[in-house]
């Protein structure tokens, strides 16, 4: 369900974020819209299509020009909005009190999701800056306001979270004596599951392994996700590449279980285009979901 307040619509508590965005030059943040269908129309977008500033991590060369060239992650991003509220001065003065409201400085991430023509993308942000000029004309004219947002993760993600399951594959028994050609050897089971990252930046992955699995690993041709721990039926560890997490069962923690050789859990990203993803285990039937979304940076 959603309100207005001084033209400018506000979604229910229970609604999922980006649900107001529905047309290109829309822009949501957590509850409130602004854009096509507000009286805070959208007038300028700075940052949302920038890269953000570089971390380079080059080493000198000691004997020679230049450096060795290392990882290069970018930095946190801002993106400003600058907005224009219209409207009679009674309606201008509630909806600047619903935009006040609505984009506090509390430090909490919110989900800032815009469609500037090519569908809704989003980043999670934290409002640091808010303008309201307030001159003579502040009650009759429009006031061009803006609101400033940072955003810790620069990608930027689609709304639709992408899904898949790898099970373990089960063994078939063998062949039955006396032998009746042809032979029929049967289906083989299926333990690797293509992912596909239709962005152009590698993005993060929540790998959940359900139990029974004994020493369970999720690879790729580029990484390897191990953990040497047992997990009977009805449990799960979460691994989150994001945040590099590894939760028993979403809340005890065991890091401590990861295999020697097995890549930094923040390494473990799925490429642009995608890639195979292979569920090995000691033991075990079990299996391992995996959510992720398209990135762009």
């Amino acid at each position: 369900m959603t309100e207005t307040l001084g033209g400018v619509p506000v979604a229910d508590e229970s609604a999922t974020g980006g649900s107001l965005v529905t047309v290109p030059g829309q822009l949501q943040y957590g509850r409130v819209l602004f854009g096509a269908g507000s009286k805070a129309g959208w007038r300028e977008l700075v940052g949302w299509r920038d890269m953000p500033d570089a971390q380079v991590s080059d080493n000198q060369r000691p004997q020679a020009h230049g450096t060795y060239a290392g990882d290069v992650f970018g930095d946190a991003l801002t993106v400003t909005l600058t907005y224009q509220v219209t409207g009679t001065p009674e309606n201008k003065r509630l909806a600047i009190d619903a935009l006040e409201a609505h984009t506090p400085m509390d430090g909490v991430e919110r989900m800032l999701v815009v469609d500037d023509g090519t569908g809704p993308w989003f980043r999670m942000a934290r409002v640091i800056g808010r303008q309201v000029p307030q001159g003579k004309h502040y009650n009759h004219a429009p006031v061009e306001c803006s609101v400033q947002f940072l955003c810790a993760d620069p990608r930027r993600y689609a709304l639709v979270q992408r899904s898949g399951t790898v099970t373990m594959p089960q063994a078939s028994g063998g062949l039955e004596y006396p032998l009746e050609y042809p032979l029929a050897y049967g289906d083989p089971a299926t333990a690797a599951l293509h992912a596909a990252n239709d962005g152009g930046a590698p993005t993060p992955l929540v790998v959940t392994f359900h139990g029974p699995l004994e020493t369970p690993t999720l690879s790729t041709s580029e990484w390897r996700l191990g953990f040497d721990i047992t997990l009977v039926a009805g449990e799960t560890l979460v691994v989150d590449t994001a945040e590099g997490t590894a939760l028993l069962n979403g809340t005890a923690d065991r890091l401590y279980t990861i295999q020697p050789a097995a890549d930094p859990i923040e390494k473990c990203l799925l490429p642009p285009g995608g890639a195979t993803l292979t569920l090995t285990a000691v033991d075990g039937t079990g299996t391992v979901s995996v959510a992720h979304r398209d990135a762009r940076l």
